[in-house]
């Protein structure tokens, strides 16, 4: 996302900053990547209330979803321009597994996805963050064992 063609939004800070507050899961850089209008609102919510958290499972599932290897670099650069990136620590592997055993272990999921929102979830919480989503409804089932805060975008 840009300010101007090839400038990177300025709003980002590093993650030393003390106003983290939100992380952006990968259905909304999906939206904004795909829809200009959504973008719009999207870089406007940055600039209101960034620096976002990037987190290290989001540009997993990004990189994932693009078949082109060559445009990886590009997109990790889009991504974590003027911020860095957060990966999961021990403790938010742990607690996810706890969470997820808890909702029924494998029986409840249904994909690597959910996997991969419970360790966003668990991530959020250790960091007092809250997960901007279109998937709330997995986010809800999470929320009374980890204790995460989601909202649709836009907050």
């Amino acid at each position: 996302m840009t300010d101007a063609p090839g400038r990177p939004l300025a709003h980002n800070r590093p993650l030393s900053s003390p106003t983290l507050q939100y992380i952006t899961d990968t259905n909304v850089y999906v939206a904004a990547a795909n829809d200009a209008a959504f973008r719009e609102r999207f870089e406007g919510f940055i600039r209101a209330n960034g620096p976002l958290v990037v987190s290290a499972v989001v540009v997993a599932e990004v990189l994932l979803g693009i078949a082109d290897v060559t445009q990886h670099a590009a997109a990790v650069q889009a991504l974590i321009a003027g911020t860095t990136v957060a990966a999961p620590e021990t403790t938010d592997w742990t607690r996810a597994a706890r969470a997820v055993v808890r909702l029924g272990g494998e029986a409840v999921t249904k994909s690597r996805s959910f996997w991969n929102d419970a360790l966003l979830a668990a991530q959020c919480a250790r960091i007092g963050a809250t997960r901007v989503t279109h998937n709330l409804p997995d986010f809800r089932r999470l929320r009374p064992v980890l204790g995460i805060r989601a909202a649709a975008p836009f907050p």
